[in-house]
This record gives structure tokens, sequence and C-alpha cells, in this order.
């Protein structure tokens, strides 16, 4: 019996220890995982923060693109500029091909608040162009940001495009055009914009000031072809002031908007070596300028009118789109891209140049500002084949005008330095010029394509007839007597592109 008891007890004893090793061995009940919600308020793409409401969504591309004759660089232009001008084979000019590759990295975040979405996004980019303008190599890789923005409750704070815009240039075109659209680079502004109901908008906006130039005559030789021309720009007193009301319905969308612009002289500019404020033609100078006081003042101002129109009725997925602006001292709002490079000038076979210069006035010898005026129109056509191949045809017309003043005054004020025309026999400084293009795109994939782009520029230049060259320094093209007349130039891009999504 007490053998028994033993081996009873001695079973019980071993049960126990081997149940209570197995309940040793059994896992920690672990924490619960937070897994990554999809976030359906804004659309695809978008996921919930971990611990937070935030949605977030990642996105991007990367770009190769090849380019045949489009100046330095291909944010310059055939036309625009200098160096593009002189269509020399030393280095430094423009160079017939040019290679480009691009990546950019976007973030939007959004929430929602009781005054409604709280939005924040950014826009990163790599860019690397070569050969460069002026290096064997091509020039250095840049990182650049060209979106930072925040929306809450009607307001945009930040970095974005321009409220003055609709005409986008990138939606039918690789080119980087003449247009009023700023949506590649984006503007610095304080905007609010109100919802009236049915699809109907307006808004109100402080901008970053499109500047072009301010050339006071009486300094000599300021007129450099091709060149970025100012001498006598104010400081910003205040913000371009930008307004629009526009139309967003199912069939497309329609805008008109204006903006309001400083376009103040900075000086009246001195004799520096007789230290007076009456300095003959010619011979003025910035230097000691304060003494003779400032120089005039003028409000420039830009209007247009646009529409996107789908054209269904034509053909599925079809588009129309249109934007005119007039401008007085305000000219970017119808040229900004790519003018900020400089001037429109271009040299040919032979003695031949056309040229025509950008600004926003002419202020004449200290005496009256007179505002440059500019009418623009920006038209395409994108027709879709099949859902994976569609044709884009575009075009843009820009004129130029000045007053009679302005016009005798910039012909004194050339006379033979670096870079410059004089003696012209035709004393006109407006002029225009007009594009015409077509791209054809391959969507592979809905994220992937490749695309061929043809654009053909034609310049009406300024001052036809003839006029004497004084050639740019340490530039091969030689001074002389050239012909002023009309120039054109054709140019080719091929593009391979993938986007980046979640």
């Amino acid at each position: 019996m007490k053998m028994v008891k033993s081996l009873l007890l001695g079973s019980a004893a071993g049960l126990v220890a081997v149940v209570g090793a197995q309940a040793a061995d059994l896992p920690v009940k672990a924490k619960p995982v937070e897994y990554v919600k999809v976030c359906s308020l804004y659309g695809a793409g978008f996921y919930y923060i971990p611990g937070t409401d935030i949605c977030m969504k990642m996105g991007g591309y990367v770009r190769a693109q090849y380019y045949y004759n489009t100046g330095t660089a291909p944010s310059t232009g055939v036309m625009f500029g200098p160096a593009s001008a002189q269509q020399s084979n030393l280095v430094g000019f423009a160079n017939d091909t040019v290679m480009r590759t691009r990546a950019v990295w976007t973030v939007d975040t959004r929430s929602q608040t009781e005054w409604g979405t709280l939005r924040t996004y950014v826009l990163m980019g790599f860019n690397h162009d070569t050969p460069g303008g002026s290096s064997f190599g091509g020039n250095a890789a840049s990182l650049y940001a060209t979106r930072g923005f925040i929306q809450f409750a009607g307001f945009t704070f930040g970095k974005a495009q321009s409220f003055y815009d609709l005409y986008s240039t990138p939606a039918v075109t690789y080119f980087g055009i003449a247009a009023s659209d700023t949506g590649d680079a984006g503007v610095m502004l304080a905007a609010y914009t109100a919802q009236l109901g049915n699809g109907v908008s307006a808004t109100i906006a402080a901008e970053e000031p499109r500047r072009m130039a301010i050339i006071n005559t009486i300094q000599s030789n300021q007129f450099t072809v091709g060149g970025p021309v100012n001498n006598d720009y104010g400081t910003v007193k205040w913000p371009d002031v930008v307004a629009n009301i526009r139309v967003d319905q199912a069939w497309g969308s329609f805008q008109v908007m204006g903006a309001l612009h400083d376009a103040s002289a900075a000086y009246n500019f001195t004799n520096a070596a007789q230290n007076t404020c009456n300095p003959a033609n010619g011979t003025g100078t910035i230097t000691g300028s304060m003494l003779c006081g400032s120089g005039d003042s003028a409000l420039g101002f830009a209007v247009g009118v646009g529409a996107r129109v789908k054209t269904d009725f034509i053909s599925r997925g079809d588009s129309f789109q249109f934007q005119v602006n007039y401008t007085e001292g305000a000219t970017r709002y119808a040229i900004y891209t790519p003018s900020s490079a400089g001037s429109l000038a271009a040299f040919s076979g032979g003695n031949s140049l056309g040229l025509g210069w950008l600004t926003d006035g002419i202020y004449i010898n200290n005496g009256s500002l007179e505002l440059t005026k500019v009418l623009g129109v920006n038209a395409s056509y994108e027709h879709v084949w099949t859902p994976a191949l569609k044709t884009s045809l575009y075009g843009g017309w820009f004129n130029i005008e000045h007053s009679q003043a302005a016009a005798l005054a910039q012909c004194a004020s050339q006379s033979g330095g670096s870079n410059t025309i004089s003696f012209a026999t035709n004393c006109d400084p407006d002029f225009s010029f007009w594009y015409i293009g077509s791209r054809t795109q391959w969507n592979i994939r809905p994220d992937f394509y490749m695309g061929v782009d043809v654009l053909y520029h034609r310049l009406e230049t300024a001052f036809a007839g003839a006029a004497n060259y004084t050639a740019l320094t340490g530039a091969p093209r030689t001074s002389g007597v050239y012909a002023i007349e009309n120039q054109d130039a054709l140019s080719v891009t091929f593009r391979v592109h993938r986007d980046i999504v979640p």
C-alpha cells in the first residue's frame, strides 16, 4: 500500500512538473500590430499614417529625355538667351544635342478638421542635363523643390501654381514653350478661394511678382543681343495681386483672370563723373543715383481668359484648351517660360540676325516710364487614337509693342557695346514670334509612356533691315553689318517616363 501511494504521489508530481514546463514554453501574447490601412476619403493611393488620422499618398516619376536643337539647355529654348543666339561651335554656347535625366518625389497628406480638409503637399526633384551650356562634362546634377504648400479652409499658403494659370503646357508638349503657365516652377503665394456653388469659384491671391526688366535708356548699350536686359527695376514694394473667377464642370473648365503688378523704376540715373542729375544721353549710371531721387512709378496689369473643353462629341477622350492674355508692364503674365533665360535672338547662316527684347517698361532718359504691351495666345487640341496612343497639336503667338517714344529711346541707347547692334536702318523694336508643334505619346502602361515631340519656332524680328553688330567678347562670331531679318528653328525631343505610384 505504501508502495502504491508513493507511485501515485510521484506520478502526480511528475505530471505537475511537465505541465509547468509546457506552460513556461508557451509564447507570451504579442502586442497588437498596427497594420497600414487604406484611406478611401481622398481617392486611390492614400493610406493612414499608423497611430494618426492623417492620410498620406506618395508618388513621383523618373524620366529620361533627349533633345535636338533646343539651345543651351532644355529649359532655355532655342531662341532665348545670348548663348543660344550665337549658334557657335565653341564650347559654352548652344549644343546641338542635350540629354536630361529627372526624378521627382511627391508627398501629399490630408486630414479632416471642423473647417474642412487640411492638406500639405511637397514636391522635390533631381535634375541633370548634359552637356551643359558652359562645361565639357555637363551641368552638375541639381536638387530642387517646386512645391510646398498648405491648404486649409479655402486658403493656400506656400509655393504652388499661380491662380492666374489655366492653360497647361505639360499636358500637350515636352518642351518648355512660351506661355503664362507657372505649373513646372510654381510661385510663392497666399490665396483664398471661395466656392460659390455649381462648380463656380472665385480666388484672390498675393503672389510672387512676375518681373521682366525696366531699362533706363540714359545708360547706353544695355540692349545686349538675347541678353536679360534690366538696369533700373525698383525693389519689391508689394506682391502681385491676382484674382480669378473659374467654372469647373463635367464638360471642362472656364476662367477669367487678372493681375496687378508694380512696374516702377528704381532711380533717376546720374552722371557720376560730374555728380549731376541731368546726364547727357548715354552717360547715365546707377552709381550715386540716390542723389537724383526715385524713378517713375507705374502700375502694370494683365487680363486673361481661357478654357479647357472635353470634346467627346468629336471623338471620345479628345480635348481642347486655350488662353489669351493681354499685359501692360507685366510681360511674364503672357510669357512666363522660358523668358527668364533672356530675350529672343538668333543668328543664322552668314551675317543674318533676328532679335527682340522682352521688357516690362522703357524708362526714357530719367523722364517717363513707357510700359511694354504684350498680346499672347496659346491653344492646343489633343486626339486620342486608341486608349494607348494620343497626339496633340499645339501653338502659340505673341506680339510685343512699344510706344513711339520708347522706340526712339531704345535706338538712341545703342552705340556699339559688346554684343549689341547700332545704327539700325529701321528703328522699330516691335516684334512677334510664334510656334507650332505636335507630340505623339504611346502609353505602354497607365504609368509608363514614351513619346516624340516636334516644334517649329518662328521669330518675326524687331529692327528689320540692317545694323552694325559688335561681337560678344570671347565669342567667335565677328563684328560687321548684319541683315536684321526673320529667323526660324526646328527642334525635336524624345521622352521615356515612368510614374512612381503607390
